[in-house]
């Protein structure tokens, strides 16, 4: 599947104070555009809606952010500790992730769509009720993560450790796990229902649904 790549400019303003630039812009009504935020630190932000577009966010952290029902469009996460962010109802196209902490990071009703998470640490995240299309999450951990009743739509697992990740609710219809490490999902039965599995995937996922295979 190829996903629509982030729109950058050649020609970006550089700014390492993200705080400062964030609060300036937004408190003059402004959306954050054509930004290469680098070595940032980024605390104590909370709006109502913030729009970030065109922009790549680098070896920035997140603390204390309420960035719920933020938008970012063609944007780039570059080695960025967003760790414990709650990105509720947040908005994200045309969006990369490489190399980030995103432990414990809450998509919760997020929309996503073409997004690419690369190499990325999302263990113990929340994407319960998410909408994800056009998406592709490759290399990265997502063990003890909860995947509750969200909408999957040609979402891609490449190489993904999925240990006791909860899909109840979600229809996995049509999904590759065949290249990922996946056991103790939690799950009702019928999420699994079209989904793509290798036969040792097969043999532990049957004993979540109960069948007993003699040999």
């Amino acid at each position: 599947m190829n996903l629509q790549k982030p729109k950058i400019p050649e020609k970006l303003m550089q700014s390492e104070n993200i705080n400062g630039t964030v609060t300036n812009l937004t408190s003059l009504g402004y959306d954050i555009e054509n930004y290469h935020f680098k070595n940032g630190y980024m605390s104590e932000i909370s709006y109502v809606s913030v729009e970030f577009n065109r922009c790549i966010i680098e070896k920035c952290s997140f603390k204390k952010c309420d960035v719920q029902n933020f938008v970012f469009d063609n944007v780039i996460f570059r080695d960025c500790d967003i760790s414990n962010m709650d990105f509720s109802n947040a908005v994200f196209r045309n969006t990369e992730f490489i190399n980030c902490n995103m432990t414990g990071i809450i998509l919760s009703q997020a929309k996503l769509s073409d997004v690419s998470v690369l190499s990325c640490n999302m263990q113990y995240s929340n994407l319960s009720s998410a909408d994800i299309s056009r998406s592709r999450i490759e290399k990265s951990n997502l063990s003890n993560s909860y995947i509750w009743e969200a909408k999957l739509k040609d979402l891609e697992f490449q190489q993904c450790t999925l240990l006791s990740v909860e899909f109840t609710g979600t229809m996995l219809k049509g999904i590759d796990f065949t290249s990922c490490e996946m056991e103790g999902l939690l799950i009702r039965g019928p999420e699994l229902k079209g989904a793509i599995v290798n036969e040792f995937q097969a043999l532990s996922l049957s004993k979540l649904l109960g069948i007993i295979i003699k040999e």
